[in-house]
């Protein structure tokens, strides 16, 4: 950040207002799904699943589980118009993901659930174990933005 921008922003913030970075709303890598956003948040998607060759353990999704999708929306998505840019429709066999786990049986039973796909298939899992780790097989997470964020703008005085 310029000096510029610093003391400007010093100054707001000094006034007692709130600058919200552009970068808070429009991360790089997020897909908007409309028919996925509700009144009050916007659902986004990481196109592109990361931290591949990691278990669930690893990554330490159990206290992440609720940025996962769930089946629904994984079941949404990979029969809808994303499928092909979140490479769900089978053009990929390395962009498998961990998602919530969907079975109460196989949490129960220490089981995570998964996300494959490849040209002959796809399927949803919930029976692999949280230390298990494959090369094809990461995470990508979802973002719910507050919607009544403003890019890049000051917003009221706060108090």
């Amino acid at each position: 950040m310029t000096d510029k921008i610093q003391k400007a922003k010093e100054l707001l913030e000094k006034e007692g207002y709130k600058i919200i970075a552009k970068n808070e709303i429009s991360e790089d890598g997020l897909l908007e799904i409309p028919e996925l956003s509700t009144e009050e948040y916007t659902f986004k998607l990481e196109i592109n699943v990361h931290d591949k060759n990691k278990s669930w353990d690893e990554l330490g999704l159990s206290e992440r589980e609720d940025e996962l999708l769930t089946a629904e929306q994984v079941l949404f998505l990979m029969n809808s118009k994303y499928a092909k840019e979140l490479k769900m429709d089978g053009s990929s066999s390395n962009d498998d993901f961990f998602i919530k786990q969907y079975s109460d049986l196989s949490k129960a039973n220490g089981y995570v659930a998964y996300f494959f796909a490849d040209s002959w298939c796809s399927y949803l899992g919930s029976y692999e174990y949280s230390g298990v780790a494959y090369s094809d097989r990461g995470v990508r997470f979802v973002k719910k933005v507050p919607k009544n964020r403003i890019k890049g703008k000051v917003v009221n005085k706060l108090k």
